[in-house]
């Protein structure tokens, strides 16, 4: 029973490996459960009755913890802000480390282009996980009680989506080369400061709750 585990284990991976590879290569709209099973030396059933086809592969994809990061409750709590400056701090860390990872990942911002993409299964099944990722992402690290950060979060995101697929046509964004590091950097900076005033009106608040821990913050998985 445990080789039979370690084997499907095994083979899942090499499954999700090769998905990442044609997903990059061809691009969401062109890959194919023949194209992953020749990639991944496997007959093509194994990847219905692993995932129930590509759309199931896809949504595995984009939730085993490689584009957005899993936190354990204990994690989770250690991330609680200690003081109210820690506010803006924990949001527009976790923000700029995800989109990093999309910015370095071929096979990652071909996913961000699902957003675009109408009449298209794949594409919707993408778009759903992309999005339930952040849900869950955004409702963890709020430490929050009475205000909006959805659509805060909704209005970044959604800039940020935007800005790194221009990134991969070779556009800029009011001026600021977004090919290069230096781009990238400002662009970073710019959400520090947007979170870092949004957690000082929140604070200020009389409608909004912090949940807050007692002892200093100890970071999380990503720095």
């Amino acid at each position: 029973m445990e080789k039979t585990k370690r084997n499907r284990a095994k083979t899942t991976q090499r499954i999700l490996d090769a998905f990442e590879e044609v997903l990059a290569e061809k691009g969401l709209q062109h890959i194919g459960v023949n194209r992953v099973a020749e990639r991944a030396g496997v007959s093509k059933v194994l990847i219905y009755r692993y995932f129930g086809g590509l759309e199931g592969l896809v949504e595995h994809y984009t939730k085993r913890g490689t584009l957005f990061p899993t936190f354990t409750p204990a994690v989770l709590a250690q991330l609680r802000p200690a003081n109210d400056s820690e506010l803006g701090r924990i949001w527009h860390r976790q923000l700029i480390q995800i989109f990093r990872q999309f910015r370095t990942s071929k096979a990652a911002r071909e996913l961000l282009k699902a957003n675009t993409i109408s009449d298209d299964p794949l594409a919707e099944a993408a778009s759903k996980a992309i999005d339930e990722e952040t849900q869950r992402l955004i409702n963890e690290l709020s430490y929050i009680g009475g205000a909006d950060i959805q659509a805060v979060s909704a209005i970044t995101i959604s800039a940020l989506s935007y800005m790194t697929l221009l990134a991969d046509n070779n556009r800029t964004m009011v001026g600021i080369d977004l090919r290069s590091e230096e781009g990238w950097n400002r662009i970073e900076q710019g959400l520090k400061l947007i979170y870092i005033a949004l957690g000082r009106t929140v604070v200020d608040s009389n409608k909004v709750q912090v949940d807050r821990k007692e002892t200093a913050l100890v970071d999380g998985q990503w720095k």
